[in-house]
Parts: C-alpha cells; sequence; structure tokens
C-alpha cells in the first residue's frame, strides 16, 4: 500500500510579525506529528530531504509547450474531448488526410516524409534511386501546396534497424534531393529540417550541417529524439548546446536554422511513469525546446496489442477501446492546464522536480512534482516546498485563507485514471510570507498536483 504523502505533513509559515497563539490551532489540524520548535524541515529518519524553491513572483518567459504527441490518432479518435484539454502544440505524423484536425488543435503538423516512401520496402532506399525519390517528394509536395507543413525529410538516419540501410553520406544526398525539390515546388519559406537522429549525436550533426552549408542548402529546424530513460536531466544541457554550437554559431548562419524540436521524447520504461514524464517536460522545457512530440511504443504486455502510433491511444495516454483516461493523461492535462502562466521553480535535487504556475482564469495556481530517480533508488523521498511571494496568488485581502490541495498520479500503467484521488485539503491563513511545505513520502515514479487557491 502507498504511504499518503502528506501523513506527515510540515507546514511551516514565515512572517514579519506573527502570534504563535493564533497559528497553532491550524497547525495541529494539519498534522499528527509536529513540533513547534521553529520552522525547520521535519525530517523522515533515514531519508534525505530535498527542497524546491517556487517564486510566484518570478514568470518564466520565452517558453514553448511541450505537449506534442506522434500519430496516435485517426479521424475521430479518440475525441476530442481527450485532447484540446491537453493544448498540443506540435504533432508529428504522416497522417496527411487528418491536416485539419491537428491544426483545428491549434498544433504545427510536422510530416515524416520518409514514411510517406518507407523504409525498404516497396519502393526500396532512395539512395537506390534518386530520381524516384524525387519524383516522390514532388508529388507529395504538389499535393499539399495549401497546407503549413514542418517538412521532417528522414526519421533517424543514424538507426540501421529499421530506418536506415545506407551510408552517412547518402542520408546527406537523400536531404538534398528532397530539400532542392521542397524548394521548387513551395519556394523559400517552407519549413524544411532534421536530422531527427534518435539520439543527440554532435558530431553527426556537425558533418551534417557542414555537408548542407557546402552544398547551399537550409535546415530551417534541427531536430532529434530524446529516449534515455536513465539520462532525463541531460536533456536541457544537449538542447542548449545545439543552441550554441549549431544555431547561434556564425558559421552555420547561412542555413537558416529557426527552431530546435525534440521531435520524440520519454523511452519506452518511463512512457506511462507520471514523474519520468514529468521529467522529461520539465528539461526540455527548461532547454527552450521550441516543441516536442511524446514517443508511442509497444504496450505493456507486447503481444496484447498494437502499437500506441497506431491504436489511437494517443501514445498510450489513453485505453485504445473507450478513450479513458490513463494516469499518464493526467500528467499531460495538468501541465497544459499550468503551461501560460509558469513561474520559476528551482530544485535542489535534479530528479525531484516541479512545474509551477500562477492562476490563469478559472484555473489556480498549482504545483505539480514527481520523484524520478531511476536505478536503486530509494521508494520514497522527501521535499519541502519552499513557496515565495504568495502574494502574487492575489488574495481577495491581505489577511485571507489560501486552500492547499493535493492530488496523487499513480504509477498504475495502463489502467484507467478517470479522477484523481485527493490526499489532503486544508485551509491556510496567509499574509504575503513564504510557506514552506514539507512532503516527506512521494513515492518513486509518481507525480503530485498541488493546487493552490
Amino acid at each position: 500500500m502507498a504511504l499518503n504523502p502528506l501523513n506527515s505533513l510540515h507546514l511551516s509559515i514565515k512572517q514579519t510579525q506573527f502570534q504563535l497563539k493564533k497559528l497553532l490551532p491550524v497547525l495541529i489540524g494539519l498534522l499528527t506529528l509536529l513540533t513547534v520548535l521553529g520552522i525547520g524541515q521535519f525530517q523522515v529518519l533515514g531519508q534525505q530531504q530535498n527542497t524546491i524553491t517556487i517564486d510566484f513572483a518570478t514568470q518564466r518567459t520565452g517558453i514553448s509547450s511541450m505537449s506534442g504527441f506522434l500519430y496516435g490518432k485517426n479521424a475521430t479518435q479518440p475525441p476530442d474531448n481527450m485532447i484540446k484539454p491537453l493544448q498540443p502544440k506540435l504533432w508529428r505524423t504522416s497522417q496527411l488526410d487528418l491536416y485539419s484536425r491537428v491544426i483545428g488543435f491549434g498544433a504545427e503538423f510536422q510530416l515524416i516524409l520518409s514514411d510517406t516512401w518507407g523504409y525498404g520496402r516497396p519502393r526500396g532506399w532512395p539512395y537506390d534511386n534518386y530520381t524516384k525519390w524525387e519524383d516522390h517528394v514532388r508529388q507529395v509536395a504538389r499535393r499539399n501546396k495549401d497546407k503549413v507543413i514542418l517538412w521532417d525529410v528522414w526519421n533517424e538516419p543514424d538507426l540501421r534497424d529499421p530506418f536506415w540501410k545506407g551510408t552517412r553520406e547518402q542520408f546527406f544526398e537523400t536531404y538534398k534531393r528532397a530539400y532542392q525539390v521542397l524548394r521548387q515546388e513551395l519556394g523559400p519559406n517552407v519549413m524544411i529540417g532534421g536530422p531527427s537522429l534518435a539520439k543527440y549525436d554532435q558530431n553527426f550533426i556537425t558533418a551534417f550541417l557542414n555537408y548542407c552549408k557546402d552544398n547551399n542548402l537550409e535546415v530551417n529546424f534541427l531536430s532529434w529524439h530524446e529516449l534515455n530513460d536513465q539520462d532525463i536531466t541531460s536533456i536541457a544541457g544537449r538542447i542548449n548546446n545545439a543552441r550554441r554550437s549549431f544555431q547561434q554559431n556564425p558559421n552555420y548562419q547561412s542555413l537558416k536554422i529557426q527552431k530546435i524540436y525534440v521531435n520524440e521524447i520519454i523511452g519506452p520504461t518511463a512512457q506511462y511513469r507520471p514523474a519520468e514524464i514529468l521529467g522529461y517536460l520539465y528539461y526540455t522545457e527548461l532547454g527552450r525546446a521550441d516543441g516536442a512530440a511524446k514517443a508511442c511504443w509497444d504496450p505493456e504486455n507486447k503481444g496484447s496489442g498494437t502499437n500506441n502510433c497506431f491504436n489511437n491511444s494517443l501514445d498510450g495516454l489513453v485505453t485504445p477501446d473507450q478513450s479513458l483516461p490513463r494516469a499518464a493523461w493526467w500528467v499531460y492535462k495538468s501541465y497544459a492546464d499550468g503551461f501560460n502562466s509558469r513561474v520559476v521553480s528551482q530544485p535542489d535535487n535534479p530528479k525531484i522536480v516541479a512545474l509551477a504556475s500562477r492562476a490563469n482564469g478559472e484555473q489556480k495556481a498549482q504545483i505539480l512534482l514527481g520523484y524520478f530517480e531511476q536505478a536503486f533508488s530509494a521508494p520514497t523521498a522527501g521535499v519541502t516546498l519552499v513557496l515565495k511571494n504568495l502574494q502574487q496568488l492575489n488574495l481577495p485581502n491581505t489577511s485571507g485563507n489560501l486552500t492547499f490541495r493535493i492530488q496523487r498520479i499513480p504509477n498504475s500503467g495502463e489502467q484507467v485514471v478517470k479522477e484523481l484521488v485527493t490526499l489532503r485539503q486544508d485551509n491556510i491563513p496567509v499574509n504575503n510570507q513564504v510557506v514552506r511545505l514539507t512532503i516527506p513520502n512521494l513515492q518513486l515514479h509518481e507525480a503530485y498536483l498541488l493546487s493552490i487557491g
């Protein structure tokens, strides 16, 4: 049985002027175990204590939403009411007949051009007959002149099985042929890019961009995939490396690199784990990528059904039969709810992270947090949330109450989660002070949604 992370919640409030006798009834009501010898953290024996500082006065600007998907749907399934709350901003697919549906959600349409060709069968490989490849690209371009498309030329050319059998140089030539046809057919403003590698490979990208520069080609967006569930915390660093090394590098100015997409995120082990999903969203957003798309994989029991790309499960977020939400769906919904009013959060442990937001319209201020430590990790971890500048939440009066409610997003795999269970809810009097919430029992792989209002 999972521990309730709020059973030992320690709330302490710093005030310039306060009277302990006024706070004691509130604190006693909140805690079963409490020491009132100050405002230090409540420690669990043998458990490292971690801190996340959240500043509601400092809004995070210049970021893009990482809500996006790879295939995952048809013309009607999942229904709109299961997709719209996730506010997708990028959709990577070859389903050109679904273009209007994608655009209707407010997402960019990124076409995997290589999927429209195939991988070895039935046409062979582009390097077997470049003229045939050019003719195919031309036909696809002409049929879709009226659409605003991000043209992703080839998927994972660094992965020999199953997406590429040729040499690196043959891929470069394949890109060149496609690029030249697309420019001829669609003009100077169409976005063409790649290389959509299976992982970030600086040497491969350098060789690719040098080839493009030498052949007067553009790479309007850089792209690769982040699927290593054991290396989530390094994602932001790789994005920043790509920005410095390539996008901002004067040597590549002629390539007109406008955007960086991590156009597949979340590996097979993490695909249903709420905390790991949150970690991917947190670090990809922190790196200021221009968009991301959730990868799709075989279901938990590989013999039980179709790959999540092609069973209309929104890459596994909902059930493929009735489109009912899983825990992973709730992570994406909570992420989308808070994106437009994101504030700065700073963890001292890179594997216990939080995405925090101010109130936005009907959406209350919230904190989405999770613990995604990987191998040989403790089953629980303690964390203290230091909430600063709560006056930014626009209390109705200077001595108003805030309601703190925490809900659990369980690590429940493919099980249906129709609604989140509320673990604790309390009304706390506050007055422009710092609030410290200590939660000693975050469960590994789970996420938690703390609503404030």
